[in-house]
């Protein structure tokens, strides 16, 4: 059954929808927060970046008392971030609490985060994904780590956020990228979660439970409407959904599910064998970098310092 999360940095939101949801017999089960989302709670103030960083555990340990799953932090992460920093960030935003599962974005150096925090036995949700080869890469890397460093025990499998309003933006149906990626996990057995994010209609709430998406994250205003209607209405594609021009299904080489190692893996990245670059994933970053930089009153430094790692 579809579990949902809400999108927001606002704890009294959360309280808000989460009421919403329980008279109408449902339950808003975890959360996704973001640079762009702390940023707009704060409405113009500038703070130091280690405020920032503090705000982030605050809202994320409110939003933590409300909801019963799973709530997403994501490491501040721009195009030329290491994955020596995410790393840094991603262990101390771990400890906050066992509930939180740590965002990272979907580029070669989040991959090189991806694999010392899931060996840290940390749950991780890739974000701004765009592409079918992007979700086949996350579900290749989680099976080349399980094989590795031996069964993670975790208390649900990793996240991939899969952004399908970003996707509707440019023409394509963000929803056939949800399909296709429910399709190959089932064909393949990869056993990760499907988060479907940026969310912006009812289409793509119904559309999202008719795929079995284990997740899906909406901000308030698409739930409050939701709530509002009749759970038993009719699933039809909206016009809008109509006209957007379906993703086709990406078939993999043959070599690349017979990478067996982290090494390979990577090689297959960097010589563009396994191609995880997408424009949009590369746009969201910026536009992430951007809002957080907003709020910082003084030149960007790590985050996270005397971490001992």
């Amino acid at each position: 059954m579809t579990k949902f999360l809400l999108d927001s940095g606002d704890p009294d939101e959360y309280k808000q929808i989460c009421s919403l949801a329980q008279k109408n017999n449902s339950e808003i089960w975890g959360a996704t927060t973001n640079p762009s989302l702390i940023a707009k709670k704060l409405a113009g103030q500038k703070i130091s970046s280690q405020k920032a960083f503090e705000l982030q555990k605050q809202i994320v340990l409110e939003i933590l008392n409300i909801v019963p799953g799973a709530v997403s932090a994501e490491v501040y992460a721009d195009e030329n971030t290491k994955a020596q920093d995410m790393v840094k960030q991603g262990l101390e935003i771990a400890k906050w609490h066992e509930r939180i599962v740590v965002k990272l974005p979907t580029n070669l150096e989040g991959f090189k985060a991806r694999t010392e925090l899931r060996k840290a036995k940390i749950i991780t949700n890739n974000t701004l994904v765009f592409s079918q080869e992007q979700i086949f890469a996350i579900c290749l890397h989680e099976r080349i780590i399980q094989k590795t460093f031996g069964p993670i025990d975790d208390l649900w499998p990793s996240f991939i956020s899969p952004f399908v309003g970003r996707l509707d933006d440019i023409g394509l149906d963000g929803m056939t990228l949800i399909t296709n990626a429910m399709k190959m996990k089932e064909k393949y057995g990869f056993n990760l979660w499907m988060l479907e994010a940026s969310v912006r209609t009812l289409d793509h709430l119904r559309l999202g439970i008719e795929a079995k998406t284990e997740l899906i994250t909406a901000p308030g205003k698409v739930y409050a409407e939701w709530f509002s209607k009749s759970t038993n209405q009719q699933i039809n594609k909206s016009t809008n959904q109509q006209m957007l021009k379906p993703i086709k299904y990406w078939e993999h080489p043959q070599e690349l599910i017979n990478i067996e190692t982290i090494e390979g893996f990577m090689k297959a990245i960097e010589s563009g064998k396994l191609n995880i670059k997408h424009e949009l994933t590369d746009k969201g970053l910026v536009r992430f970098a951007s809002d957080w930089k907003a709020i910082i009153q003084e030149e960007h430094k790590p985050l996270v310092t005397n971490l001992n790692i």
